[in-house]
């Protein structure tokens, strides 16, 4: 390795990979004592510290709405390529058949709020931030329409089904900085004050929260092959496949850096709570969410050298 390569790679682990393992391992090492109750925790973070976080972070962003343009349409098509490649490749090889969906929206669906914003806060900077808050709404808007129809196609209307991505506060926080961006608008300070310091808690306790629900779920009915299976579409194929096709699609360098590593970030909680409504291998989702989980800091760091280095 040469002088340069080891210089970034050091880097990479003292800004990014330690701070990130450090808040997941002090989540992880207390649970056990705290008992915290990770449901509230992550109520606390999904209706209140990460709408917080992203208003005020979009309302005082530098950058120019037009940037998201392309992290849309990119989603789109990321997305809707992703999940029946690896529907088939479950197929392929002759997972059960319930499972074949589950493999394609966990390696298409990533964790870009827990994990997605702390990597690009400590990786990127905050001027990428805008991107993060683009992706979040089409995972979320899109978890629960194609999501919802292929794990429940003899289910309900997928369309009322649409209104669950509006349960929480986090797309009309998103909307509302966007808005505020778009016509150059800012809060008073009665209202921007307090929502800019309970949006600070969002990346130390985001990973906490990773930590902590980590220690509290303990893996069920592992399947060892279909877990290593799942391991390699997520973080290694996903986000190969995302780098080429951006590049394809003649993205910017900057751009395409950042959504490889967010595709390598922990595959989707909210993927669970659909297979668990709907009957479709939930302890297969739940113990791949731990496991990336638990592995994402590690090939999140490998994604981010790679990119840098190439």
């Amino acid at each position: 390795m040469r002088l340069e390569d080891l210089t970034i790679f050091i880097d990479i682990l003292t800004k990014v990979t330690l701070p990130i393992i450090a808040l997941v391992a002090m989540g992880w090492a207390l649970q056990p004592r705290l008992k915290l109750d990770v449901g509230s925790l992550n109520r606390l973070q999904v209706n209140v510290i990460m709408p917080c976080f992203f208003l005020f972070t979009l309302s005082t962003s530098q950058q120019p709405l037009n940037v998201v343009w392309p992290t849309a349409l990119f989603m789109l098509i990321q997305f809707l390529f992703l999940i029946p490649l690896g529907w088939l490749i479950a197929m392929a090889f002759r997972m059960r058949p319930e499972t074949g969906p589950v493999v394609g929206l966990g390696m298409a669906y990533a964790n870009v709020g827990f994990f997605g914003v702390p990597v690009t806060l400590l990786a990127f900077g905050p001027d990428y931030l805008i991107h993060v808050s683009i992706m979040a709404v089409f995972m979320a808007v899109l978890a629960v329409t194609v999501g919802v129809w292929l794990l429940a196609p003899g289910g309900t209307g997928i369309f009322s089904r649409l209104r669950t991505a509006f349960d929480t506060p986090l797309i009309p926080a998103i909307t509302l900085g966007l808005i505020l961006r778009g016509f150059d608008l800012q809060m008073p300070p009665i209202l921007s004050q307090p929502v800019q310091m309970m949006g600070q808690t969002f990346t130390a306790l985001a990973l906490y929260t990773l930590g902590a629900q980590v220690a509290s779920s303990p893996l069920k009915n592992v399947r060892v092959g279909p877990q290593l299976l799942m391991v390699v579409l997520k973080f290694i194929l996903a986000p190969a496949l995302t780098w080429a096709l951006a590049l394809y699609l003649e993205l910017p360098r900057d751009l395409v850096d950042m959504l490889v590593v967010l595709t390598a970030t922990p595959v989707g909680v909210i993927i669970t709570i659909y297979c668990i409504e709907y009957n479709r291998d939930p302890d297969f989702i739940a113990s791949a969410v731990v496991i990336t989980t638990a592995l994402s800091p590690l090939f999140v760091s490998g994604w981010i050298l790679l990119t840098r280095l190439v």
